[in-house]
């Protein structure tokens, strides 16, 4: 009878050691985090590379992302001076990345004091730019107007192209 029961015994042991190993059953996932009047800065090397404010903030800590309603983001050049400023209705911020995505009514100014308008505008850390491929429209002083199918702004040396179909407008003086 000895031995029969350690085999038994063996095989528990197993399947005890079977199961710490399982991984555990998916758990239902933390409600996002709701926050008003949110400031996020973004730093490299003590100089503010990036700050977003948003009137609400839906932080999903599971995802790492912050949908923002209401949105207000500057971004600083190579020398920590103003590059980009963007406002929008919505937007989506990666707080591991810092990439953003602004959506909704996107008004922006750039370093030289260029204003544009977009229905989106992405901001792509890893290369430093900000970019649309929807129809853009950049408005130079009071009578010039830039279309485009879409921008690529180089944050921290203020470079911007626009892509596909550019043209000039120039409007009668008011």
């Amino acid at each position: 009878m000895g031995p029969t029961r350690r085999p038994a015994t063996a095989l528990r042991r197993r399947a005890a050691l079977a199961f710490v190993f399982l991984p555990a059953a998916p758990s239902a996932a933390s409600p996002p985090l709701r926050l008003e009047h949110l400031t996020f800065v973004a730093t490299h090397e003590a100089a503010p590379e990036l700050r977003v404010q948003a009137d609400v903030a839906l932080i999903d800590e599971d995802a790492n992302k912050a949908t923002l309603q209401t949105v207000d983001a500057e971004w600083a050049d190579a020398l920590g001076r103003p590059s980009l400023r963007v406002k929008c209705k919505s937007g989506e911020l990666d707080l591991e990345t810092n990439d953003l995505i602004a959506t909704g009514d996107v008004h922006g100014q750039l370093a030289d004091g260029r204003r544009f308008v977009a229905p989106t505008l992405r901001y792509d850390p890893s290369r430093g730019m900000a970019f649309t491929r929807a129809p853009v429209e950049i408005l130079e002083g009071d009578n010039r107007v830039l279309r485009g199918g879409g921008l690529d702004y180089f944050v921290k040396d203020g470079k911007l192209r626009l892509t596909s179909g550019a043209k000039v407008e120039e409007r009668a003086p008011q």
